[in-house]
């Protein structure tokens, strides 16, 4: 009887026990949960400029270039080393002597110990070395190339967060366009329901109404679908979790406002920001600065050696004994070095390199006529869809009013059901078409601040 009481004592602990920890689990599991965070495009850049990886590689690409700049610098520094050795003397030379007037020595004279320790330190210190300066500067060189891809990956992180922004705000807006359609869908066919019942219209009509309806509601759940898509996308690009649940404040037409005044603020003659150009011009200096490398490497060099190194030779007998004897020897020299011929191959290397400095040359020649060509593109598109935006908005705004006008002819039997059916299309063609403009001219301005190099500056 007690074991029995015993053991339900025992089940009682553990099922308390499990229980609490079930509840610090729940509990744990819903602090986990991300709260929804509500962002301005501002700040989805501002995230995506300090959480997302691309932008950390960058960094971590300007700071292993770095320490490779130190470790081309260290090159001035001296090199010290330490060195030792041990020799066993398995087989003693000998010395043979053959003096007029002395005894012969056939089997000659043993000579050398038994045992050599050495043990030394050496240093060295450049005093003039032409193709280390070189290549200090080219380190200097690589470090602004690393620190110019760096802010390429900013514009170009920035240009893909702004559209997919704008993906957000086009989709959200379209979702609108057609959710409104489908609530009016949904009212026309229950007026065509109450008619049917009373006997004013055909089941025919109340049929077609009710499918329409239906058919509208297949939209809806596409155009939801398409916002919780470009959603992910910006999630992906700020490099936050994929679940943290997030809301874009705004809509498309907030942009409307001061879009003129935003394409007038923009310089289109100039692409000295631009950052393609940049790094080719980096790479270019690095090219010559390869040139130099190699010129200089004709040239003589100095250095300055010191070593010390303390010897002992002894047989085993006197081996770490009172006899044993060592003795010191240190040097110190200045050394220069003169190359006077290599086969030509200098030369030859120069003259490779001359070449792609041509080449680079006419490419980036290439490279800015391209670019011309996209900024003048890109403009010509924001200008048409400024007036395509001016066109859709009146468009938009004239078919709500012929939308809501056809119901309300519809309701007293004074237009026909197609009629309604054909103001609601013609009213989801016209706001689809605004918001496309407006998602077109920020499209191409976000394409175009990214060529300009001002995208990033201005954020």
């Amino acid at each position: 009887m007690k074991q029995f009481k015993i053991k339900q004592v025992f089940l009682v602990v553990l099922l308390s026990g499990l229980s609490v920890f079930a509840v610090q689990a729940q509990t744990q599991e819903e602090a986990q949960v991300p709260d929804t965070l509500v962002v301005s495009l501002s700040e989805a850049l501002d995230i995506a400029l300090s959480e997302s990886p691309t932008i950390k590689v960058a960094d971590k690409e300007i700071e292993r270039v770095r320490y490779a700049k130190r470790e081309t610098t260290s090159g001035f520094w001296p090199t010290v080393s330490l060195s030792g050795a041990y020799q066993r003397a398995l087989k003693k030379q000998r010395m043979m002597f053959d003096i007029p007037g002395m005894p012969s020595n056939p089997d000659g004279i043993e000579v050398g110990q038994d045992n050599t320790f050495t043990g030394g330190l050496s240093a060295s210190l450049p005093l003039i070395a032409p193709q280390l300066w070189s290549a200090v500067n080219l380190s200097e060189q690589q470090l602004e190339l690393s620190i110019e891809t760096s802010r390429a990956s900013k514009i170009d992180l920035v240009n893909q967060v702004s559209k997919a922004y704008y993906g957000i705000l086009m989709a959200q807006d379209s979702y609108n366009v057609i959710k409104r359609s489908y609530d009016n869908s949904v009212e026309n066919a229950q007026i065509v329901k109450n008619k049917f019942e009373q006997g004013t219209v055909s089941e025919f009509e109340w049929i077609r109404a009710d499918v329409q309806a239906r058919s509208a509601l297949t939209n809806v759940v596409s155009a939801e679908s398409g916002v919780t898509l470009a959603t992910l996308q910006l999630k992906m690009l700020m490099g936050i979790n994929m679940y943290t649940e997030i809301k874009v404040v705004g809509k498309l037409s907030d942009f409307e406002s001061t879009m003129y005044g935003d394409v007038m603020a923009i310089d289109t003659t100039t692409l000295q920001n631009n950052t393609d150009l940049k790094q080719f011009d980096l790479q270019t200096k690095q090219l010559e600065q390869s040139l130099k490398i190699n010129k200089s490497s004709a040239l003589p060099t100095l250095g300055l050696n010191f070593d010390y190194n303390i010897m002992s030779m002894v047989n085993d007998e006197q081996t770490f004994t009172e006899d044993h004897i060592w003795f010191g020897v240190s040097n110190l020299s200045v050394g220069l070095s003169i190359p006077l011929f290599q086969g030509g191959a200098k030369h030859q290397k120069n003259k490779q390199i001359k070449v792609q400095l041509d080449q680079m040359e006419l490419n980036r020649l290439n490279l800015e006529r391209g670019l011309q060509l996209q900024v003048i593109n890109y403009m010509e598109n924001i200008k048409k869809s400024l007036k395509k935006i001016e066109s859709d908005k009146q468009a938009m705004n004239q078919a709500e009013k012929a939308m809501q006008i056809s119901q309300k002819m519809y309701e007293v039997g004074m237009a026909t059901y197609l009629d309604v059916s054909n103001s609601e299309l013609a009213y989801i063609n016209a706001g689809l078409s605004y918001n496309q403009s407006i998602y077109e001219y920020l499209s191409n301005k976000a394409d175009l601040e990214k060529i300009l190099g001002d995208s990033y500056n201005n954020n």
